[in-house]
């Protein structure tokens, strides 16, 4: 959790927005190992293990099996984030993947659910994906129609960050055909800082920012709509929540 203030003063905003939990990401083993930390000292967080595709070429075998011992960590939720990113190519294609299908061979094994990374490689990711035999929470979802339409076909949860809000947002368009009971919201912080606040760098009590845009723009309710997400939250990672 990369934040302007400390993890106890991000966790305490939140809870005072009303955010009931958070489940922070892992981009690589040092990263993943800090959020088990967090998960085990502050009770309403979580977190994911991961390595992110912009550090796909400096993973090891012994990383892995790292990964694999943390997974069972109390606290550690999911896997990820994990995926391919073809915008950045810090890291070719077939190093990306070589990871990703790695991770997802661990997820399989350990019953987790995969929180994926996918720029620019929308189709491979897909395609890759195939193999999984877990929940799957497609982050930062940026698609229109189609992707859309293939995520919910599959039952993949939808992961919407503060760029949903942006002007020249596709994926604003087309809320209403998603599936509500796979639509989650999540903060990327400290990126991604909704329209609102987006001067600001993002924190986790900025996601009540997201929530109230998308819930207008599905024409709910914004209590209904926090319910709806974190129940959604509750069930793909499992959590502790009370709605």
């Amino acid at each position: 959790m990369r934040l302007a203030v400390s993890p106890e003063t991000a966790i305490e905003g939140a809870a005072e927005a009303g955010v009931l939990g958070v489940v922070n990401i892992g981009t690589d083993l040092e990263d993943s190992q800090e959020g088990a930390k967090l998960a085990a000292a502050l009770p309403t967080v979580y977190s994911s293990a991961g390595i992110h595709p912009h550090n796909a070429g400096t993973y090891t075998a012994p990383d892995l099996e790292a990964l694999a011992e943390l997974s069972e960590s109390p606290g550690i939720v999911a896997l990820g984030e994990v995926g391919l990113d073809y915008y950045r190519g810090d890291w070719s294609k077939e190093i990306q993947r070589a990871l990703f299908e790695d991770v997802i061979s661990l997820a399989n094994d350990m019953r987790l659910p995969l929180i994926i990374h996918s720029r620019e490689a929308f189709d491979e990711t897909m395609a890759v994906l195939s193999r999984a035999r877990v929940p799957i929470v497609l982050h930062c979802f940026e698609g229109g129609e189609r992707e859309a339409r293939e995520a919910t076909e599959r039952g993949y949860y939808v992961g919407l960050a503060g760029n949903v809000t942006y002007k020249n947002s596709q994926t604003a368009k087309i809320l209403g055909t998603l599936d509500p009971e796979r639509v989650l919201v999540e903060t990327d912080a400290p990126y991604l800082s909704p329209q609102a606040v987006r001067r600001e760098k993002n924190e986790p009590k900025y996601l009540v920012h997201t929530a109230s845009f998308v819930a207008e723009h599905v024409g709910m309710d914004e209590g209904e709509f926090g319910t709806l997400t974190s129940r959604n939250a509750r069930n793909v990672f499992g959590l502790p929540l009370k709605v």
